[in-house]
């Protein structure tokens, strides 16, 4: 099973502009430890949509949990492309 880590990291870094090469992890918040609010949280989910193929996302549907960190945005993705390749 692919993480997603690369992408978004892409994804983020897109959003973000950080100075300097970022040392974030599959633990790193996405709104305590990257000051991110639902603006930028919006962002990211378009980012990700450009970037990971096929990946569709119905924001009136996501819960807080998915987007807390690099790895629960990486495990929505999993779980969501895993879906929607069966339809």
């Amino acid at each position: 099973m692919q993480s997603y880590f690369a992408e978004i990291v892409r994804a983020l870094t897109e959003v973000l502009q950080p100075d300097g090469t970022p040392e974030w992890t599959s633990a790193t918040r996405l709104e305590a430890d990257l000051g991110m609010d639902s603006g930028l949280m919006l962002e990211l989910i378009m980012q990700l949509e450009e970037i990971v193929p096929d990946l569709v996302v119905d924001q009136a549907s996501l819960a807080y949990e998915q987007f807390a960190t690099i790895g629960s945005v990486g495990q929505f993705i999993q779980t969501h492309r895993a879906r929607d390749t069966v339809s």
